[in-house]
């Protein structure tokens, strides 16, 4: 016999004085009791759980996708994935999306309630249930988020060798700082000439390194953490984001990024059927960077009061000619999806572009400041040598 469930908080409703509960002792059958569990404890749980990564989020679009193009409904789709799964973040996921779907929620709202897709999936699954084209917006939403992933891991790849390299420099450094330069500097203290600046110099920012080594290694750790609490906090946010957005080669690869993300999800929600007004107003809070946000707020108020979608766009300070002209001649022509499937493929190849750039620039610097450091480490340690040698011969001379 199945389990008997209890209701939300509550033991199982059967008990034992009811002659049913008697009666299935009787046979030997065993009665389970199911208690929820308390909302803080949940939310433990939740935490420990952690989020699912990208490709997993790709998984997880993809199936409910395939099963609802082949005919089958969500909560199939989801009962299998759990079973199936050989993730147990994915299989606990969706045990708790069809769960959720059984309690008369949507599958967008099921998803918004996990907390464990990103806004961009959310939105798309939401218009593709008012448009009647789920299965698609899925499918475009698991392309989209590859899409992101491709660049961020193409970012990463770049940054790996530049990251490398420039560990090694400070490790070496250090190690001479700490370890070589004050065995040096006894001896260089007893050679009784006059050191040069540059000697002198190292000296100092050896004994600096000697004695506050603990403060360099807790700055070192805290940089990071302070940049990223920065970052995170809405009164800085803004700020970082526009100082990000003009830098020189690290802002083109943000910027160029920053509007792939912008049309590929225009061009796919637009293809979708959504209305232009709305599509833009879903796609303002989706901008990553706060000042392109910002740049772009007022587009759907430009929209609503009659101005041309061309004309909103070049309002807002922040699109190149190019991309106002040809969103102007889709809208011209009625082939605005096309107009914008173009601009995303266009910025995708500038981003890829802008990557490799970022690297080759990185590179040659790298170069020049480890010469840099070479060069003032051989002048530092070889100038109180050559002091003392010239002082040397000169007293030979003069005797001679």
């Amino acid at each position: 016999m199945p389990p008997t469930a209890a209701p939300a908080g509550g033991a199982a409703t059967t008990t034992a004085s009811t002659p049913l509960w008697t009666e299935l002792e009787r046979r030997g059958e065993k009665i389970d009791r199911f208690y929820e569990l308390p909302e803080f404890l949940e939310r433990l749980v939740e935490a420990l759980r952690g989020r699912i990564s990208p490709a997993q989020v790709v998984e997880v679009c993809n199936y409910m996708s395939l099963y609802v193009q082949g005919g089958l409904d969500l909560q199939t789709a989801l009962a299998d994935l759990a079973r199936g799964s050989r993730e147990g973040a994915v299989r606990g996921l969706a045990e708790r999306m069809r769960r959720a779907l059984l309690a008369g929620h949507s599958l967008s709202s099921a998803m918004e309630r996990s907390k464990q897709f990103p806004e961009v999936v959310v939105n798309m699954a939401r218009i593709g249930e008012n448009s009647g084209n789920l299965p698609t917006m899925l499918s475009d939403a698991a392309a989209y988020i590859e899409r992101i992933e491709e660049i961020k891991s193409t970012t990463k790849r770049a940054l790996i060798y530049p990251a490398f390299t420039l560990a090694m420099l400070l490790l070496t450094v250090v190690f001479w700082m700490v370890f070589v330069v004050p065995k040096l500097a006894t001896v260089y203290r007893n050679m009784d000439v006059e050191l040069p600046l540059p000697t002198r110099m190292l000296l100092a920012m050896s004994d600096a390194f000697v004695s506050g080594w603990t403060w360099g290694l807790l700055g070192l750790v805290l940089v990071p953490l302070l940049f990223t609490t920065a970052r995170r906090w809405r009164g800085l946010r803004p700020f970082i984001d526009r100082l990000a957005w003009g830098m020189p080669i690290f802002g083109n690869v943000i910027r160029n990024a920053q509007s792939a993300f912008f049309f590929q999800y225009f061009a796919l929600v637009y293809s979708a059927g959504v209305p232009i007004v709305d599509a833009v107003s879903s796609l303002v809070e989706t901008a990553q960077n706060r000042y392109f946000r910002a740049r772009i707020r007022r587009i759907p108020e430009y929209l609503r009061i009659g101005v041309s979608l061309r004309e909103s766009f070049q309002r807002c300070n922040v699109f190149q000619t190019l991309d106002v002209r040809m969103i102007g001649i889709g809208e011209q022509t009625g082939s605005l999806d096309a107009q914008l499937g173009k601009l995303a493929t266009m910025y995708m190849q500038r981003v890829r572009v802008a990557v490799e750039l970022l690297t080759k620039a990185i590179e040659p610097l790298l170069v020049l400041v480890m010469g840099i450091f070479f060069v003032f480490f051989v002048i530092a340690l070889l100038a109180p040598i050559y002091e003392l040698v010239a002082n040397m011969m000169s007293q030979i001379g003069g005797q001679g």
